[in-house]
């Protein structure tokens, strides 16, 4: 089994997916999804969706990275929603970020090694 992919649903589509764009430098396949390694993310309208999220925890994108500090500073230049502030951990780094709607992605560098000064 493969989880092929998501679906995100927004009333506000358009915001949503510019800021993927423009958070992930993602563009759309012929399908009009975002493709994430082998898992397809789709935005699109839901009847049952209007404005921002009312759990935002309930379901995280989990992106794995090869430098999260280099997407880390990329985002701080867009002023994203900080959540949880990068951070390292035992696993690794992982910061999470609110998109447009309130719902969390998460970016993760697994076995990245403690950084060796503080800021």
């Amino acid at each position: 089994m493969n989880l092929g992919s998501l679906l995100i649903g927004s009333s506000a589509v358009e915001t949503m997916k510019e800021w993927y764009r423009a958070a992930f430098d993602v563009k759309e396949n012929e399908m009009g999804a975002f493709t994430f390694g082998s898992t397809q993310l789709f935005i699109e309208e839901h009847s049952e969706v209007s404005g921002p999220t009312k759990e935002p925890a309930r379901v995280i994108l989990n992106l794995d990275v090869a430098d999260c500090r280099a997407i880390e500073a990329h985002l701080r230049t867009l002023g994203v929603t900080w959540v949880r502030e990068v951070e390292q951990m035992p696993f690794g780094l992982i910061g999470t970020v609110a998109d447009p709607d309130g719902n969390y992605v998460q970016i993760i560098q697994w076995g990245a090694e403690p950084e060796s000064h503080k800021d």
